[in-house]
Protein backbone atom coordinates (compact mmCIF):
# COMPACT_ATOMS: atom_id res chain seq x y z
CA UNK A 1 0.00 0.00 0.00
CA UNK A 2 2.85 2.39 0.82
CA UNK A 3 4.47 1.78 -2.58
CA UNK A 4 1.16 2.38 -4.34
CA UNK A 5 0.73 5.61 -2.43
CA UNK A 6 4.21 6.75 -3.47
CA UNK A 7 3.41 6.02 -7.10
CA UNK A 8 0.21 8.05 -6.87
CA UNK A 9 2.10 10.94 -5.29
CA UNK A 10 4.76 10.79 -8.02
CA UNK A 11 2.08 10.73 -10.70
CA UNK A 12 0.37 13.76 -9.17
CA UNK A 13 3.68 15.62 -8.96
CA UNK A 14 4.49 14.95 -12.61
CA UNK A 15 1.05 16.07 -13.71
CA UNK A 16 1.29 19.21 -11.60
CA UNK A 17 4.78 20.16 -12.81
CA UNK A 18 4.60 19.33 -16.51
CA UNK A 19 1.28 17.77 -17.38
CA UNK A 20 0.90 14.66 -19.49
CA UNK A 21 3.99 15.51 -21.55
CA UNK A 22 6.23 15.16 -18.50
CA UNK A 23 4.59 11.81 -17.75
CA UNK A 24 5.32 10.73 -21.34
CA UNK A 25 8.93 11.88 -20.96
CA UNK A 26 9.24 9.85 -17.78
CA UNK A 27 8.03 6.84 -19.75
CA UNK A 28 10.62 7.57 -22.46
CA UNK A 29 13.37 7.65 -19.86
CA UNK A 30 12.34 4.22 -18.59
CA UNK A 31 12.14 2.94 -22.17
CA UNK A 32 15.65 4.29 -22.85
CA UNK A 33 17.12 2.39 -19.91
CA UNK A 34 15.30 -0.82 -20.82
CA UNK A 35 16.35 -0.62 -24.48
CA UNK A 36 19.96 0.07 -23.54
CA UNK A 37 20.04 -2.97 -21.25
CA UNK A 38 18.51 -5.27 -23.89
CA UNK A 39 20.96 -4.04 -26.55
CA UNK A 40 23.92 -4.42 -24.20
CA UNK A 41 22.91 -8.00 -23.38
CA UNK A 42 22.53 -8.87 -27.08
CA UNK A 43 25.98 -7.47 -27.84
CA UNK A 44 27.54 -9.20 -24.83
CA UNK A 45 26.18 -12.56 -25.99
CA UNK A 46 28.05 -12.09 -29.28
CA UNK A 47 31.31 -11.32 -27.39
CA UNK A 48 32.56 -8.48 -29.62
CA UNK A 49 36.10 -8.46 -28.17
CA UNK A 50 36.84 -12.14 -28.71
CA UNK A 51 38.32 -13.93 -31.72
CA UNK A 52 37.81 -17.41 -30.24
CA UNK A 53 34.27 -17.40 -28.85
CA UNK A 54 30.84 -15.97 -29.42
CA UNK A 55 29.97 -14.75 -32.92
CA UNK A 56 33.55 -15.13 -34.17
CA UNK A 57 33.61 -18.81 -33.21
CA UNK A 58 30.20 -19.38 -34.80
CA UNK A 59 31.36 -17.71 -38.03
CA UNK A 60 34.52 -19.80 -38.15
CA UNK A 61 32.47 -22.96 -37.59
CA UNK A 62 30.09 -21.93 -40.38
CA UNK A 63 32.94 -21.39 -42.84
CA UNK A 64 34.54 -24.74 -41.98
CA UNK A 65 31.20 -26.46 -42.40
CA UNK A 66 30.70 -24.89 -45.84
CA UNK A 67 34.21 -25.92 -46.90
CA UNK A 68 33.59 -29.51 -45.85
CA UNK A 69 30.33 -29.48 -47.80
CA UNK A 70 32.31 -28.70 -50.96
CA UNK A 71 31.11 -25.13 -51.53
CA UNK A 72 33.28 -22.95 -53.72
CA UNK A 73 34.79 -19.67 -52.57
CA UNK A 74 32.06 -17.50 -54.09
CA UNK A 75 29.33 -19.49 -52.38
CA UNK A 76 31.17 -19.31 -49.06
CA UNK A 77 31.62 -15.56 -49.38
CA UNK A 78 27.92 -15.08 -50.04
CA UNK A 79 26.94 -17.18 -47.05
CA UNK A 80 29.49 -15.38 -44.87
CA UNK A 81 27.94 -12.04 -45.84
CA UNK A 82 24.50 -13.29 -44.80
CA UNK A 83 25.80 -14.67 -41.49
CA UNK A 84 27.59 -11.41 -40.69
CA UNK A 85 24.45 -9.44 -41.50
CA UNK A 86 22.52 -11.62 -39.08
CA UNK A 87 25.04 -11.10 -36.28
CA UNK A 88 25.13 -7.33 -36.80
CA UNK A 89 21.36 -7.12 -36.94
CA UNK A 90 21.18 -8.99 -33.65
CA UNK A 91 23.80 -6.67 -32.17
CA UNK A 92 21.84 -3.59 -33.26
CA UNK A 93 18.69 -4.65 -31.42
CA UNK A 94 16.98 -1.52 -30.14
CA UNK A 95 19.15 0.94 -32.07
CA UNK A 96 16.22 2.23 -34.13
CA UNK A 97 14.25 2.81 -30.94
CA UNK A 98 17.11 4.75 -29.37
CA UNK A 99 17.37 6.88 -32.50
CA UNK A 100 13.63 7.55 -32.31
CA UNK A 101 13.93 8.59 -28.66
CA UNK A 102 16.78 10.97 -29.52
CA UNK A 103 14.52 12.68 -32.04
CA UNK A 104 11.21 12.50 -30.20
CA UNK A 105 12.22 13.46 -26.65
CA UNK A 106 13.21 17.10 -27.38
CA UNK A 107 10.15 17.60 -29.56
CA UNK A 108 7.89 16.21 -26.87
CA UNK A 109 9.55 18.43 -24.28
CA UNK A 110 9.11 21.47 -26.52
CA UNK A 111 5.46 20.60 -27.02
CA UNK A 112 4.97 20.48 -23.27
CA UNK A 113 6.60 23.90 -22.92
CA UNK A 114 4.39 25.41 -25.63
CA UNK A 115 1.27 24.00 -24.01
CA UNK A 116 2.40 25.30 -20.61
CA UNK A 117 3.07 28.76 -22.04
CA UNK A 118 -0.39 28.79 -23.59
CA UNK A 119 -1.95 27.99 -20.22
CA UNK A 120 0.14 30.67 -18.52
CA UNK A 121 -0.88 33.39 -20.96
CA UNK A 122 -4.51 32.30 -20.84
CA UNK A 123 -4.40 32.67 -17.07
CA UNK A 124 -2.81 36.10 -17.47
CA UNK A 125 -5.55 37.17 -19.87
CA UNK A 126 -8.26 35.95 -17.52
CA UNK A 127 -6.72 37.92 -14.64
CA UNK A 128 -7.06 41.21 -16.52
CA UNK A 129 -5.39 44.11 -14.72
CA UNK A 130 -4.76 42.03 -11.60
CA UNK A 131 -1.85 40.10 -13.12
CA UNK A 132 0.77 38.93 -10.64
CA UNK A 133 4.21 38.81 -12.35
CA UNK A 134 5.43 36.16 -9.90
CA UNK A 135 2.56 33.85 -10.83
CA UNK A 136 3.33 34.33 -14.52
CA UNK A 137 7.03 33.64 -13.98
CA UNK A 138 6.16 30.54 -11.98
CA UNK A 139 3.95 29.24 -14.79
CA UNK A 140 6.68 29.80 -17.38
CA UNK A 141 9.27 28.11 -15.16
CA UNK A 142 7.09 25.05 -14.82
CA UNK A 143 6.46 24.99 -18.56
CA UNK A 144 10.20 25.00 -19.32
CA UNK A 145 10.76 21.88 -17.21
CA UNK A 146 9.51 19.64 -20.02
CA UNK A 147 11.99 21.08 -22.53
CA UNK A 148 14.88 20.49 -20.12
CA UNK A 149 13.68 16.95 -19.40
CA UNK A 150 13.37 16.16 -23.11
CA UNK A 151 16.89 17.40 -23.83
CA UNK A 152 18.38 15.39 -20.96
CA UNK A 153 16.66 12.21 -22.13
CA UNK A 154 17.77 12.78 -25.73
CA UNK A 155 21.39 13.38 -24.66
CA UNK A 156 21.43 10.22 -22.54
CA UNK A 157 19.96 8.15 -25.38
CA UNK A 158 22.50 9.63 -27.81
CA UNK A 159 25.44 8.76 -25.56
CA UNK A 160 24.16 5.22 -25.01
CA UNK A 161 23.63 4.75 -28.75
CA UNK A 162 27.18 5.93 -29.51
CA UNK A 163 28.71 3.58 -26.94
CA UNK A 164 26.73 0.58 -28.16
CA UNK A 165 27.54 1.41 -31.78
CA UNK A 166 31.25 1.39 -30.96
CA UNK A 167 30.84 -2.15 -29.62
CA UNK A 168 29.06 -3.20 -32.80
CA UNK A 169 31.94 -1.79 -34.87
CA UNK A 170 34.36 -3.80 -32.77
CA UNK A 171 32.30 -6.92 -33.45
CA UNK A 172 32.24 -6.18 -37.18
CA UNK A 173 36.03 -5.77 -37.23
CA UNK A 174 36.61 -9.12 -35.55
CA UNK A 175 34.18 -10.90 -37.84
CA UNK A 176 36.06 -9.47 -40.82
CA UNK A 177 39.33 -10.73 -39.37
CA UNK A 178 37.90 -14.20 -38.77
CA UNK A 179 36.43 -14.41 -42.29
CA UNK A 180 39.68 -13.22 -43.88
CA UNK A 181 41.76 -15.68 -41.88
CA UNK A 182 39.43 -18.61 -42.60
CA UNK A 183 39.13 -17.91 -46.32
CA UNK A 184 42.60 -16.64 -47.20
CA UNK A 185 44.82 -17.78 -44.35
CA UNK A 186 45.81 -14.24 -43.40
CA UNK A 187 44.20 -11.87 -40.91
CA UNK A 188 44.77 -8.37 -39.62
CA UNK A 189 46.08 -9.91 -36.41
CA UNK A 190 49.24 -11.05 -38.21
CA UNK A 191 49.71 -8.27 -40.77
CA UNK A 192 48.12 -6.57 -43.76
CA UNK A 193 45.79 -8.71 -45.84
CA UNK A 194 46.40 -9.32 -49.55
CA UNK A 195 44.28 -7.67 -52.19
CA UNK A 196 41.87 -10.62 -52.42
CA UNK A 197 41.37 -10.50 -48.66
CA UNK A 198 40.65 -6.79 -48.86
CA UNK A 199 37.98 -7.53 -51.45
CA UNK A 200 36.39 -9.96 -49.00
CA UNK A 201 36.46 -7.29 -46.29
CA UNK A 202 34.68 -4.90 -48.66
CA UNK A 203 32.01 -7.51 -49.25
CA UNK A 204 31.55 -7.98 -45.51
CA UNK A 205 31.35 -4.22 -44.99
CA UNK A 206 28.68 -3.95 -47.68
CA UNK A 207 26.78 -6.76 -46.00
CA UNK A 208 26.99 -5.00 -42.64
CA UNK A 209 25.43 -1.89 -44.13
Amino acid sequence: MAFKQQLLELWSLLIEMGGWTLVALAGLSILTVATALVSAVQIALLQPFSYRSGAAQDLRYHIDKRKKAGANREQIEESVTLVVRGFLRQARTGFRLLELIVTAAPLLGLLGTVLGMIDAFQAMQASGDAVNPSDLAGGIWVALITTAAGMVIALCAMVVHALLDSLVESLRYRLECVATDALFGNSRENGPAPSSAMAQEDALSAGAE
